[in-house]
């Protein structure tokens, strides 16, 4: 007999989840140069607006846009000009009220930076976080590359039960590329850019040199981005996705990694943060150990080597994300940066269920259990 409390629970989710697949997918925005200097994003979308027509005669149901998210940096080869824009989208930094929007005066202090205005204006393409109501973009897929040996990365949010299954279906049609989901379950809290639109979707290829174009990332991107689309253009048919994406996942839960919980305000997930140089804050004063570099995803338990200080000294793994984790985007060159948040990433092995789009609790298994 199924707890009373869990069939009501299941009732509301299916009814929910029913709804939102329901819902035709109209608008979906691709955005590339969320960080001016990852060159794979802009690529793609440049080439979808010059092979335009045989994009949208492959996905007819869809409205595709391209967007260059932060033009003044990719002019500029940085990452950013003055912080990260895609940690400028929770609610409280968009909607606050600022009398002064100046970019710099004489006798004023600079007040709003280059990101923040761009952040502004693209929550109002994307779907306004200041009005609930308004959804003007249902799926945003932000192109992203990385300098860490990621492969192809889907990041999704917890709790988006059609970014879930989408982030299955694309991993059923690129076979090897993983899946990182962030524990945000609450869209006006999360930082990131995909988070302004009704659905986010991020796609993250590597390694990548900043600045640099490789045609084999190119080509991931290029797969991952049609594999999104193509299941966007079966929900809109009405086919039966979920029964297509039970078949090989016949439990119902999906593997993928889960990102520890930020612990600092702006970031997205928890990192095993470096200290910096005293003459410059972006400067690492521990360099990532040899036996970690072009290894993400890889187990690393307490006491196992992370950093090496300038006098040859180890610095090792003290367990603060607990005894075994993965590390993510190690050495990531952006992360070198204080504003995009400085360390390695940290995830840990978990999985999803596929109808919910939620992190299974390993903690309290035995309430998910039937009796």
């Amino acid at each position: 007999m199924i707890n009373s409390i869990a069939a009501i629970s299941s009732l509301v989710c299916i009814i929910t989840v029913c709804s939102a697949l329901s819902s035709p997918i109209n608008r979906v925005m691709i955005v590339g140069g969320t960080h001016g200097n990852e060159y794979t994003g802009v690529w793609c979308i440049k080439s979808l607006e010059m092979q335009r027509k045989k994009w949208e005669s492959k996905y007819p149901s869809l409205q595709l846009e391209t967007i260059l998210g932060n033009p003044e940096a990719h002019l500029l080869n940085k990452r950013f000009v003055d912080t990260d824009l895609n940690r400028e989208f929770v609610v409280d930094k968009l909607c606050a009220i600022d009398e002064s929007l100046s970019r710099n005066t004489i006798n004023q202090p600079r007040l709003d930076t280059v990101e923040s205005i761009r952040a502004r204006e693209l929550d109002e393409i994307l779907g306004s976080k200041c009005d609930e109501n308004s959804h003007e973009v249902d799926v945003c897929i932000d192109l992203h590359s990385t300098t860490s040996n990621m492969g192809t990365t889907i990041i999704i949010p917890e709790g988006d039960e059609l970014m879930a299954q989408a982030a299955a279906y694309v991993s059923l049609k690129c076979p090897g590329s993983r899946c990182l989901m962030h524990s945000i379950p609450e869209r006006m809290h999360r930082p990131n850019l995909s988070s302004a639109a009704k659905h986010g979707f991020t796609i993250e290829v590597g390694p990548v040199p900043v600045g640099v174009l490789r045609h084999d990332a190119v080509e991931n991107t290029e797969a991952a981005l049609h594999a999104i689309l193509d299941f966007l253009q079966r929900v809109n048919k009405g086919e039966d996705i979920y029964g297509y994406l039970q078949d090989s996942f016949p439990d119902g839960w999906v593997p993928c990694f889960r990102t520890a919980p930020a612990i600092r305000p702006g970031e997205i997930s928890g990192k095993i943060k470096w200290p910096c140089d005293p003459d410059n804050p972006n400067f690492p004063a521990l360099m990532v150990h040899k036996s970690l570099q072009d290894r993400d995803y890889q187990l690393v338990r307490k006491g196992d080597p992370l950093f090496v200080a300038g006098d040859g000294s180890v610095v090792n793994y003290e367990g603060s994300h607990g005894e075994e984790v993965y590390l993510i985007f190690i050495n990531e060159a952006g992360y070198y940066y204080q504003s995009s948040g400085t360390g390695i990433g940290v995830a840990v092995e978990s999985k999803f269920d596929l109808e919910y789009g939620m992190l299974f609790d390993f903690e309290n298994v035995d309430e998910l259990t039937y009796e």
